[in-house]
């Protein structure tokens, strides 16, 4: 089995949409980001709060930002934080997102959401989960909100009025090298076929909180392979 299998039917997919995206992901939208230089000169954290094994905040961790990260379970691999020693680890808690009525602090969202055929709650009830996360976290970023998902997700007549109308993403960064996302409890199963052999075309979206982006002004860019630069300005 390939390492790709978080596209299948609802009935085969991990019951808490937990699939694993590879720690290169969000190096690559760090780069892209200029090392989240915007985050640091407003003394702004950067918070998944998703963050299943907490591949997505490595990035901004390295890069000595505070992170904060928050999940329904547990399931960071804690030691994968403790290389540097002259950094301290990002601040856990146990939440749901879509039940967070405000951030721990002024921050940044940068997440690899659900994006199943689970609806969200509440005011996000009508809507898949995936565009729940992206709204709320829209409501309580104040930089930037940096959603990794398919590239099939901007492809919806349900979500026009979100791109188009109400929050038009600052830019979408193409990830030109597919990564593997496995159900995270299942890779230690998989062994060295977990991450191998991507099959789903993933991009970054992001928006800007704080300067929203005007209808017709999203910027598309393609994030190069691994082994050479690329920045957004």
């Amino acid at each position: 089995m390939r390492g790709e299998i978080s596209s299948g039917t609802f009935a085969k997919r991990h019951p808490l949409d937990w699939y694993v995206d590879e720690v290169w992901c969000a190096r690559q939208l760090a780069g892209a980001l200029g090392d989240f230089r915007r985050e640091r000169d407003a003394g702004l954290a950067v918070w998944d709060p998703c963050c299943g094994m907490g591949n997505t905040i490595q990035a901004a961790w390295e890069l000595g930002l505070p992170t904060h990260i928050s999940d329904v379970v547990n399931n960071v691999v804690w030691d994968n934080f403790d290389g540097l020693e002259s950094l301290t680890r990002p601040i856990w808690r146990s939440a749901d997102f879509l039940e967070h009525t405000a951030a721990p602090v002024p921050c940044s969202i940068v997440c690899n959401p659900p994006y199943s055929y689970c609806k969200g709650a509440g005011e996000y009830a009508r809507m898949l989960i995936s565009e729940a996360f992206a709204r709320h976290a829209l409501k309580l970023a104040t930089g930037r909100v940096c959603l990794l998902l398919p590239n099939k997700w901007l492809s919806s007549q349900a979500r026009y009025a979100l791109f188009m109308e109400e929050h038009p993403p600052l830019a979408v960064l193409h990830l030109t090298q597919r990564p593997s996302m496995p159900p995270g409890d299942r890779i230690h199963l998989m062994g060295n076929r977990a991450f191998r052999g991507g099959m789903i075309d993933y991009c970054w979206i992001v928006w800007d909180a704080a300067r929203p982006t005007r209808p017709g002004f999203t910027r598309t860019v393609w994030l190069p392979p691994l082994a050479q630069p690329g920045k957004l300005q």
